[in-house]
């Protein structure tokens, strides 16, 4: 039974640079993507420190759980 085989075409210059500035527009958009997710963390950090009306106790549990999901996504 014969093999299907497949024409390798050799990368130009040109594509390998297309490739490298597909990859940096991707990864352009993915690190807009984190900042906007720590300005919003940010904005819920200070809407629990400033704005509700919070028992001590619980705005501390609830800002160390922003603060621990803060450090792992970003």
């Amino acid at each position: 039974m014969p093999t299907k085989t497949t024409s390798v075409k050799p990368n130009t210059t040109t594509d390998l640079q297309n490739q490298i500035d597909s990859l940096q527009q991707e990864l352009d958009t993915e690190r807009a993507k984190t900042r906007h997710f720590g300005s919003v963390l940010g904005q819920m950090r200070y809407r629990v420190t400033e704005v509700l009306d919070l028992d001590p106790q619980t705005r501390t549990k609830i800002l160390t759980e922003i603060d621990s999901v803060f450090t792992r996504a970003l």
